[in-house]
């Protein structure tokens, strides 16, 4: 028996699948390649060249797949396409209009392609005559375009500035999309916020040219779209304190459980305070007594619980690298300054370095002890952060280092007050450390807390 005897039925099937493979990268290669090509002509190619070739071969090419299925109306849809993307507007729509005609009952495809070209040329009226001639059926791929076509030239207003034709727009696309059966959320939520953006900048207008009710109008409209927004809940909280009290309080009330660092506490603690006048003068003395009371207990949670950036200035002073051997640390100074009418104590920061998204470091620091105060239009300088070891980087890895500062009375109420790179290429400047920075800055960090607690004394001897 030859044990050299070849399997000639797994050769044949092997060289088979082998072919069949290379055929199918082959495939997707050439697919992608032209794919790229078309849609990255802006970055990527020489914008005449890539004209060129699009038509002179791909074009060609689908004009001869043409000749070949006659009837095949996705050959013409995309000759419109291809002739959309080389700018012969004429040539991209009597193509689209050929694909119209192929295309069989019930295929609204071409349609759609058609009138989404009338929206990129600003042509709405044809574009709303094909939209107004879709039949009104539950037809899923029907309803998705009439939403399309309606967001799409929600869009095209948006980025005119015409915010009221484009609310109106959006309204229509929610109006159809909502009418699928079981419609994807990701589509939804951002028409909503869309929706949302053009109402609020509606109001913003309307406030602008002093029409109050028309601008809460709209405001209410995009609460309805976006319930969870904070900016919209915030303006109608500052918008109706003047027009509606209670209804302002409604919103002030739930904003500050929600972001207690994001909202402006002395505009809530000033609706607090006239609404504890009001009813005192309509002669309801409980409920005076109730809002004065809330006023007084926002002050002191505020005072033991929140820092907001309505209480400090904060100011990068320094950013520095220093380095022993092939290790490193990174030196942070910067100054805080009292902006509130009200002392400040027990402050602490937070520093969070991040190289890209991956949180490589945390430190935490005391700045104002809890039997210290800051006193309104004080500042304590020269505040330092130091890591407590050092660590390695690769030097690409420099201008990726990213920080954010927390500062906080207590840990649930972070205000970030700093976020962003660190270095950039033209700024890192590497600093030689031998004996280390932590002596120096425990001297600095000593130094500002005596200083401190000499404008505690001086506040508590004023206070008696």
């Amino acid at each position: 028996m030859n044990k050299y005897k070849i399997d000639i039925w797994s050769y044949v099937t092997t060289i088979f699948w082998t072919l069949l493979a290379a055929c199918i990268v082959s495939g997707l290669v050439i697919y992608y390649a032209q794919y790229d090509v078309i849609n990255n002509s802006s970055t990527k190619y020489n914008e005449k060249v890539l004209n060129e070739y699009i038509k002179n071969t791909v074009i060609e090419q689908n004009i001869d797949l043409e000749m070949s299925y006659p009837s095949d109306y996705r050959i013409d849809m995309h000759l419109g396409y291809l002739y959309n993307v080389i700018k012969e507007y004429d040539r991209a729509e009597y193509y689209y209009k050929k694909a119209i005609g192929k295309a069989p009952e019930n295929i609204y495809r071409p349609l759609y392609e058609l009138a989404a070209f009338y929206v990129e040329q600003n042509r709405f009226d044809e574009a709303q005559e094909i939209i107004d001639d879709f039949p009104q059926k539950s037809n899923g791929p029907l309803i998705r375009y009439q939403s399309y076509l309606y967001r799409k030239m929600g869009d095209v207003y948006y980025r005119n500035n015409q915010f009221y034709y484009a609310l109106k727009k959006y309204e229509k696309a929610r109006y159809y999309w909502i009418k699928l059966s079981n419609p994807p959320l990701g589509y939804m939520s951002s028409l909503n916020k869309r929706l949302s953006e053009s109402a609020v900048n509606l109001a913003d207008i309307a406030v602008n040219s002093n029409q109050i009710e028309e601008a809460i109008t709209f405001l209410k409209m995009a609460e309805k779209a976006t319930p969870k927004d904070f900016v919209v809940r915030y303006k109608l909280a500052l918008i109706t304190v003047n027009t509606d009290m209670e209804l302002s309080y409604k919103y002030f009330s739930s904003l500050f459980k929600e972001y207690p660092t994001k909202v402006d506490y002395t505009a809530y603690y000033d609706l607090l305070i006239k609404l504890s006048q009001s009813y005192e003068i309509e002669g309801d003395y409980t409920k005076a007594k109730l809002y004065a009371f809330r006023a007084k207990t926002l002050l002191d949670y505020v005072y033991t619980h929140i820092v907001s950036n309505k209480d400090v200035y904060f100011k990068m002073e320094d950013k520095s690298l220093y380095r022993i051997g092939d290790k490193y640390k990174i030196l942070l100074k910067f100054s805080i300054h009292n902006i509130s009418k009200m002392p400040i104590q027990n402050l602490h920061v937070n520093v969070v370095y991040k190289l890209g998204d991956k949180v490589i470091e945390s430190y935490t620091k005391t700045i104002i002890e809890p039997s210290n105060r800051l006193l309104p239009d004080d500042t304590i300088n020269d505040i330092r952060i130091i890591p407590k070891t050092f660590r390695r980087y690769e030097q690409s890895d420099v201008p990726k280092i990213g920080v954010e500062i927390y500062l906080y009375k207590v840990p649930s109420k972070k205000l970030c007050v700093y976020r962003g790179k660190l270095f950039d290429k033209s700024n890192i400047e590497i600093k030689q450390s031998k004996l280390g920075l932590d002596c120096s800055s425990y001297i600095k960090y000593f130094a500002n807390q005596l200083l401190n607690f000499d404008s505690s004394v001086q506040s508590y001897k004023e206070s008696r």
